[in-house]
């Protein structure tokens, strides 16, 4: 057994979890990690996915994010359909794209996305998702990739993650305006004191919201927070 997989089935929390795969894909030459959470008919929720994720260059994250072209991105989608992991180029090769899908191609390649890897994993009551890697310093590593490897790894982490963050009901105390802008920005890896700056509020506040965050989403840290709003389709990250 890989050494990775034991630890994987051991990680007590989502934040121990996502330490572990990030960490695994660093060690592989993988700088940017995308975890794609399928939607599921929650209100206020992306088209087709929900995403957290850490590593990508910035121009890359506010074009996909702020401007909103990763509704576009037909990769994720791509890569449940077939099963299999999938090179992004190889999948761009096998699409016929639309007028707006080769507009998020080409304002990809514009911000340096560069190429990298689709890894589609499944879980139980149809909790499917997608683990993207990329960003990486030397192109060898896509050519030399361990994909079974690396897709063994995401789907066992990703059936971790149902195990730590079991499917819920509607929340009894659905998030506040408020409470979602700031669960949106702590998915987005911001911290309490840089939330508060960019929404003029006192760092006190800040905690005070997080602190009810938690308890409606019954977590206890901010990385379980981040994931379950983007598994519950409350928020993009």
């Amino acid at each position: 057994m890989h050494p990775g997989l034991d630890q994987i089935g051991k990680a007590g929390t989502p934040a121990e979890l996502w330490r572990l795969l990030r960490g695994y894909f660093r060690a592989k030459g993988y700088n940017g990690l995308a975890y794609f959470v399928a939607s599921r008919g929650s209100i206020g929720m992306r088209k087709g996915f929900n995403i957290i994720h850490r590593g990508f260059p910035r121009a890359v994250s506010e074009a996909y994010i702020d401007e909103g072209l990763g509704e576009f991105d037909p990769g994720p989608a791509f890569a449940l359909s077939t099963g299999a992991p999938i090179r992004w180029s190889r999948a761009w090769q096998m699409i016929d794209p639309g007028v707006e899908q080769q507009h998020f191609l080409e304002r990809m390649r514009a911000v340096g996305l560069g190429d990298g890897y689709n890894l589609p994993v499944f879980g139980p009551h149809g909790r499917s998702g997608n683990i993207a890697i990329g960003n990486v310093k030397n192109e060898a590593v896509l050519d030399e990739a361990p994909v079974d490897e690396m897709h063994l790894m995401a789907q066992a982490a990703h059936m971790r993650l149902c195990q730590l963050l079991p499917d819920r009901p509607p929340l009894e105390k659905p998030l506040s305006a408020r409470e979602l802008e700031i669960l949106g920005w702590v998915a987005r890896g911001k911290s309490n004191s840089v939330i508060a700056d960019i929404l003029s509020l006192s760092g006190a506040t800040v905690d005070t919201y997080l602190r009810r965050i938690y308890d409606k989403l019954d977590v206890s840290d901010r990385t379980s927070a981040a994931v379950r709003g983007v598994g519950m389709g409350l928020i993009t990250a």
